[in-house]
């Protein structure tokens, strides 16, 4: 009779232990993902997905340039820390034209002057970025 009512304290123990133990895999899985991408090539993956953003801003497609603002945020923060670290000043020189740029892409109808000027000034700190060592 004791032993069954310890079962139910034990199962929950033990989910509690293993749930605990997932959580943390999947901190490690990130971090190692964000730290695999170099400075260069992050900012050359933005930098092409900057040229497809303007792609889509001249066909006025505003579901894919709001994908594409998605994309850029996704692509930068793999190797922002990283930049930061090196810049500071090229850091927040790339955060105020993506943050224009991910605003925008959400509003209907697309403000196209906006966009196009942010998307080159982002994409003209990029390449300076690209050549942080």
């Amino acid at each position: 009779m004791k032993s069954r009512k310890l079962i139910v304290p034990i199962l929950f123990a033990t989910s509690l232990t293993l749930a605990a133990c997932g959580g943390a895999n999947t901190d490690k899985k990130t971090e190692e993902s964000k730290t695999t991408v170099s400075i260069s090539d992050g900012a050359k993956e933005m930098r092409q997905t900057i040229a497809d953003l303007k792609t889509q801003l001249d066909a006025k497609d505003a579901t894919k340039v709001k994908a594409s603002g998605e994309n850029l945020e996704k692509s930068w923060q793999t190797f922002e820390d990283e930049v930061k670290d090196k810049s500071a000043d090229l850091y927040e020189k790339v955060e105020t034209p993506l943050h224009t740029i991910e605003a925008g892409a959400k509003t209907e109808p697309l403000d196209e002057q906006t966009l196009n000027k942010a998307a080159d000034e982002l994409d003209t700190v990029l390449s300076d970025v690209e050549k942080l060592k």
